[in-house]
């Protein structure tokens, strides 16, 4: 079955929810390059809060998409990284047991 990854977080100061957009969406090409992608979704909240959520084929695919998470690396990533508030960063896998598709 399929992993669900979810990164919850808040916007740092001052971060528009249109500044926030295009650095998730800077991020993309990253994220579809990882081996075992299938779709990303980003929502903010009625109170700001945001959720960056990921779907990959399997398990080892999202934990090795996680620790290939290097704006170092990949410089592309580090917008994304200035908006979030990271004392309020939470992320998870859960996976799929049951679907409506």
């Amino acid at each position: 079955m399929s992993v669900i990854e979810t990164v919850r977080f808040n916007l740092t100061k001052g971060t528009s929810e249109e500044t926030a957009l295009a650095a998730w969406e800077g991020t993309l090409g990253f994220a579809k390059a990882q081996p075992g992608f299938l779709s990303r979704r980003f929502a903010i909240g009625e109170d700001g809060a945001c959720v960056d959520e990921v779907n990959w084929t399997d398990m080892a695919s999202a934990k090795a998409a996680t620790a290939a998470f290097d704006p170092e690396q990949y410089p592309e990533l580090g917008a994304l990284m200035a908006i979030i508030d990271m004392k309020t960063m939470q992320m998870t896998h859960h996976t799929v047991k049951g679907t409506s598709d």
